[in-house]
């Protein structure tokens, strides 16, 4: 079970990465078309600047779980799971569910546990001014960061400690 964590992050984490760079590689030819129409044809388009937005929440939200992966992401007290004690791993894992459990509870749940009340349902019932799109597929992007750090924070768990 341990190998399939580890392989699974891995390659969640190599898609994530991929992903990440062609949703700012997007953004940036994006802003770049917004110039152009604006200034080359004094036609700017309406839906440029929301594409950007909209492609820079997944590229941060992606990225984000790249830099949990690798330990890059920031920290007040730096704890590194793989070399400390039990206790710490711990307080690590309690600390990342604490902070992950409501974000990922109220994608899916909004008060008395009514679905019709959670994030993505009321996203679903929305749609973007300039493109179009349905909210749902941008607002998406949140509880699979979030399970994709808990994904991360499994196989960094089960990972074996340093010798001391």
């Amino acid at each position: 079970m341990t190998g399939f964590l580890h392989q699974a992050s891995a390659q969640v984490d190599r898609a994530c990465l991929l992903l990440a760079k062609l949703a700012l590689i997007g953004m940036a030819l994006t802003v770049l078309l917004q110039i152009w129409a604006r200034y080359g044809f004094d036609y700017p388009f309406s839906w440029t600047e929301e594409l950007a937005r909209y492609l820079m929440i997944w590229a941060g939200l992606l990225g984000a779980t790249c830099a949990f992966k690798r330990r890059l992401d920031p920290t007040v007290v730096q704890v590194n799971p793989e070399d400390q004690s039990t206790w710490h791993r711990v307080v690590f894992a309690l600390t990342v569910l604490i902070f992950l459990s409501p974000i990922l509870y109220y994608c899916f749940f909004g008060p008395n546990m009514n679905f019709e009340r959670g994030f993505l349902w009321r996203s679903s019932n929305r749609m973007s001014q300039g493109m179009g799109v349905n909210m749902a597929m941008v607002g998406a992007i949140v509880p699979l960061s979030c399970s994709i750090l808990l994904l991360h924070l499994a196989a960094l768990l089960t990972t074996k400690k340093a010798a001391t």
